[in-house]
């Protein structure tokens, strides 16, 4: 009998296999494990920053090719105005412009166009009374989506005193949980911004297509990992999570085990 131990690499697989209750289990997005096998930062070929996976400021794929991460193809643009206090680092808006780079734009609050170019055939994903889902609007009637990317407070901020954006006619998603991993004092149906992206295109495939076919579902490919390098930290470390954070963010496996192992000794 061999005695041998798992490699790192071997045990990272059965430690993303352990991972249960997965929020994206369901969804059809690519194969990751070229992100796993990242272990050090590297230069931008642009700015010269090192960073880890991508660049936040250039939005390059760094430590891989970039054929070896899923695009996406959105069918109306996204343009993200993202408040300059809104950490690069922290900001999951970044996703969507390197997953569908050719349709997302990101400027910052201060440098992003005074006139935009067609105002009638804008929406803004924002809630509020006069927000309309996307079933309430003809398809044919808008280009482009603008999204709003920073806290609560400086969305709205942003939505209030940006003159381009009074007039836009507003649309709005259906309530559903985050999964975001930072803390926020904020309800749980305040999204992170890629999940409010996700969200928004995967309503236009259901209110415009026959059958939503997950062709969206890629957006999500960055937050997906890190949301499950997330839980693989704290599940096996023994780290405590932030208390401030929603109970049971983390997704323990020593229950579902302690179950197994119960289910032995009645057996």
């Amino acid at each position: 009998m061999s005695d041998s131990k798992p490699n790192a690499s071997e045990q990272t697989t059965a430690s993303r296999k352990r991972l249960r209750e997965s929020p994206f289990d369901d969804l059809k997005i690519s194969n990751d494990d070229i992100l796993h096998n990242v272990t050090a930062r590297h230069k931008c070929s642009k700015c010269n920053k090192t960073v880890k996976y991508f660049c936040y400021r250039c939005f390059q794929v760094i430590g891989m090719d970039r054929s070896e991460i899923p695009s996406v193809k959105l069918p109306v643009h996204l343009d993200v105005i993202k408040h300059e206090q809104e950490l690069d680092g922290k900001s999951t808006a970044i996703h969507a412009r390197i997953i569908a780079d050719e349709d997302v734009d990101l400027y910052s609050w201060q440098n992003m166009p005074s006139e935009l170019e067609d105002p009638e055939r804008t929406l803004l994903l924002f809630p509020g009374p006069e927000a309309k889902t996307l079933r309430e609007i003809p398809q044919n009637s808008f280009d482009r989506v603008i999204v709003i990317d920073g806290t609560w407070k400086q969305a709205n901020k942003i939505a209030r005193e940006t003159p381009a954006l009074q007039g836009l006619r507003k649309v709005t998603i259906a309530p559903r949980r985050t999964h975001f991993w930072r803390y926020q004092q904020m309800s749980e149906q305040h999204l992170a911004t890629i999940e409010a992206i996700y969200y928004f295109y995967r309503e236009y495939g259901e209110a415009y297509m026959e059958t939503y076919d997950g062709r969206y579902d890629n957006l999500l490919f960055y937050y997906r990992f890190f949301y499950k390098m997330i839980q693989d930290h704290y599940q096996h470390t023994g780290k405590k999570f932030t208390s401030r954070h929603t109970s049971g963010f983390i997704k323990s496996d020593r229950s579902e085990e302690g179950k197994e192992g119960k289910k032995k000794e009645d057996a």
